[in-house]
């Protein structure tokens, strides 16, 4: 009801020739999203594509509660190293980030354009996957090898929008930049490629904490009251 008497009200405005002001304190967003590793990671991680949402909760003009999700997909990579007599093994690895945040977000808005920093924590879980080849005899670990973790998250970033659309549903594109930081996960890397006197070959990951810095662009739309 509450929804219906919102469009009831927007649509007397323009049967008077009133502008429609915005009517939304909830708002809905998603579009690609980039991240390039920082630290340890940056060695053997490249940039990571993939896509992120949002949730925006917003009962004023400059403080707002928000909630993000995203995942990340890192292009594979292949290297070759020596094995045993100089027989070469080629190591393709592949990761993966989900993550979801949550926090607080403040901001102005200047005509059109609009300035938004904010910060949130939560949880991302990071899936890392390690396959050998090359290798002439059957092994235990010759194929695919998959470790995956949970640990917390936190974030913190900033975004400048322009509002591309008026009404009791607001339209805004927004660009951000943010950094985003987990705790320790288990990374495949080139020289993860040990070999035990029983075991044979094996994948030993190397424990890395995750940091990134990332871009996002979002289509943000508000849900009429």
């Amino acid at each position: 009801m509450t929804g219906m008497r919102g469009v009831g009200l927007a649509l007397a405005a323009v049967a008077a020739g009133m502008p429609v002001r915005a009517q939304s304190s909830l708002h809905v967003g998603a579009g690609p999203s980039f991240a390039w590793p920082t630290g340890s990671l940056s060695r053997y991680l490249g940039t990571g594509y993939g896509v992120g949402a949002l949730l925006q909760f917003a009962p004023n003009r400059s403080l707002h509660l928000r909630a993000d999700a995203a995942f990340l997909r890192f292009a594979p990579t292949t290297a070759s190293r020596p094995f045993r007599r100089g027989q070469p093994v080629d190591i393709t690895t592949g990761s993966q980030v989900l993550m979801a945040v949550a926090g607080p977000e403040a901001g102005f808005a200047l005509g059109r354009v609009r300035i938004s920093a904010r910060v949130a924590a939560g949880f991302a879980t990071s899936t890392n996957t390690g396959a050998v080849t090359g290798i002439a005899a059957a092994d235990r670990f010759s194929g695919a090898t998959t470790f995956q973790d949970l640990t917390l998250a936190y974030q913190a970033g900033g975004a400048v929008g322009v509002r591309l659309g008026d009404g009791i549903a607001p339209v805004w594109l927004d660009l951000g930049t943010e950094f985003t930081g987990t705790g320790p996960s288990r990374w495949v890397r080139e020289g993860n490629l040990p070999v035990g006197t029983i075991s044979g070959v094996y994948l030993k990951p190397t424990m890395s904490p995750t940091t990134m810095i990332g871009a996002r662009l979002a289509l943000t739309v508000g849900i009429p009251r």
